[in-house]
């Protein structure tokens, strides 16, 4: 069964291992009894080195660009088109 990380708003976030065919959107504070709504974060991460964690979670997060940003397109020089035909 894997595991689903959850937040409450009074109790923060825990952990708990449920079924697959089981609901996952919302679960009950295993503390408080309030309904928590699920965190969605990189499988297995509660266990490495913060910086690798931190790096993997930005890495799911898309980036927003601005076409300004982006590099620019190479222009390559224009190649002849029958290169044994030069001499003629």
């Amino acid at each position: 069964m894997p595991n689903y990380s959850y937040t409450c708003t009074n109790c923060g976030t825990f952990t708990i291992r449920q079924r697959i065919s089981e609901q996952h959107e919302t679960a009950i504070c295993p503390s408080c009894h309030q309904i928590a709504k699920r965190e969605f974060v990189a499988f297995q991460t509660y266990k490495m080195d913060h910086c690798v964690k931190q790096r993997i979670e930005k890495g799911q997060q898309p980036r927003l660009v601005k076409r300004e940003d982006l590099p620019k397109k190479r222009t390559l020089a224009p190649q002849m088109t029958r290169p044994w035909m030069a001499g003629h």
